[in-house]
C-alpha cells in the first residue's frame, strides 16, 4: 500500500515532516509494509525533516526531532525483519527550492549528520527544485551532496537522479554531465528515477559509456506499467519491465512515482522464484 491507500493527507507544504508529527504509527506500519514487500533498503520519510522544508509550516524548531523520529521508526521496523534491511536516510528535497552554494552545504551538513547520528547507514542525496528565479545546476548539486555527504558522515552514498522522457533533469541539464559530477563527489550508486523502461535502458547505456565501472540503479515509475488492463496487469507489465532493466546490468531496483508496496512485493516474489 502507499501512504496515500494508508489514508495520509500529502498535500500543502513539508506533507512528510506533518505527518511525522501527527501520525508517527502510520509511518511505522508504512515501513513495515515496504519490508513485508520485500525491500532490502528502507528509505526513511527524512526528505522533509530538513529545517528549510519544516520552516514552511512553521516547525523548523522540530527538524532534529522528527528526524530522529523518522529513522529510529524505521530501524524499529527494519530490526523486526527476518533478514537483513537496510535503513537509508534522504538528503535533499524534490519540492524546495534552491539555495546558494554555502546555504546548501551548511544545512546538508547538519541534516546528514542528524541521519547519521539517528542510525542510517546510507545516505541517498537528491536535488532541490528549480527556483523560479534562478536556475539549479543539479551536477553541481549532487556532487555537493555527495561530497557533504561523505565529509560529515563518512557513509556511503547513492546520488538520486531524476530524469524525464528527455533524458533530462528537471532543469534541463543532461545525464552524462549529473553522472559524472556524482561520481566524481564520490557516490558508490547512481539512482536514476525514471518514468518508463525505455528511458531507464537508453539512461543505463548512457551512463554505463559516460562513466564505466559505475554502478547504477533505477527507480521506475508506474508508467512502466499497463494502461486499461486494470492493477494487476499493469504491476505484471511494471514486473517484466523491471526485470529487464536488471538483465541489462542495473545493481540497484525499485518502485518510483506512482509505485505502491504491491509492486515491490510483485517484483520481489518474480526475481525470488526467476534467482
Amino acid at each position: 500500500m502507499s501512504l496515500r491507500e494508508m489514508g495520509a493527507v500529502l498535500e500543502g507544504y513539508a506533507p512528510l515532516g506533518r505527518l511525522l508529527r501527527e501520525d508517527p504509527m502510520l509511518v511505522g506500519q508504512h515501513y513495515k509494509s515496504e519490508i513485508q514487500a520485500g525491500a532490502d533498503v528502507l528509505l526513511a520519510l527524512t526528505s522533509d525533516t530538513m529545517p528549510r522544508a519544516l520552516a514552511h509550516v512553521g516547525m523548523a524548531f522540530r527538524a532534529a526531532a522528527l528526524t530522529r523520529c523518522a529513522v529510529e521508526l524505521a530501524i524499529e521496523a527494519a530490526h523486526a525483519a527476518d533478514r537483513k534491511v537496510v535503513v537509508a536516510g534522504v538528503l535533499g528535497n524534490r519540492w524546495i527550492e534552491s539555495m546558494v552554494a554555502e546555504r546548501i552545504a551548511e544545512e546538508w551538513s547538519m541534516h546528514a549528520v542528524r541521519l547519521a547520528a539517528s542510525g542510517c547507514e546510507l545516505i541517498v542525496a537528491r536535488g532541490l527544485a528549480r527556483a523560479a528565479s534562478a536556475p539549479v545546476n543539479l551536477a553541481r548539486i549532487a556532487r555537493a551532496a555527495a561530497v557533504v555527504s561523505a565529509g560529515a558522515t563518512r557513509l556511503p552514498t547513492w546520488a538520486l537522479l531524476e530524469l524525464d522522457e528527455a533524458h533530462e533533469t528537471p532543469d534541463g541539464e543532461a545525464l552524462e554531465g549529473c553522472a559524472a559530477a556524482a561520481m566524481e563527489a564520490g557516490a558508490q550508486v547512481l539512482l536514476l528515477e525514471v518514468p518508463r523502461v525505455e528511458v531507464a535502458l537508453e539512461a543505463l547505456k548512457r551512463v554505463v559509456a559516460t562513466c564505466p565501472g559505475a554502478k547504477v540503479g533505477v527507480l521506475l515509475g508506474a508508467g512502466a506499467g499497463a494502461e486499461g488492463g486494470g492493477e494487476r496487469s499493469s504491476i505484471e507489465v511494471w514486473v517484466s519491465a523491471a526485470k529487464s532493466i536488471l538483465s541489462e546490468g542495473a545493481r540497484v531496483l525499485g518502485g518510483g512515482p506512482g509505485t505502491t508496496a504491491r509492486y515491490v512485493a510483485a517484483l520481489s516474489r518474480a526475481l525470488h522464484e526467476g534467482h
